[in-house]
């Protein structure tokens, strides 16, 4: 998938079964001239119903991937 000029790759989901959680993290490589980012999408839900969505950028810093 592409986002921008990023190309995301997801990273497989680690679940465990029968579990209903409050909080869902997916989890994906973002790549860009050869730089690559580390990124979570976290999704909250309340006990009222509405649901919070966020970004967190998981690297310190750009890492190479020309190697």
């Amino acid at each position: 998938m592409k986002v921008g000029d990023w190309k995301m790759i997801p990273l497989s989901e680690r679940r465990k079964r029968g579990k209903k959680d409050d909080v869902k993290v997916e989890s994906m490589v973002a790549i860009q001239n050869n730089r690559r980012v580390l990124l979570h999408r976290v999704e909250r839900r309340h006990e009222d119903g509405h649901t919070e969505v966020f970004i967190i950028k998981a690297s310190a810093r750009d890492l190479k991937t020309d190697h």
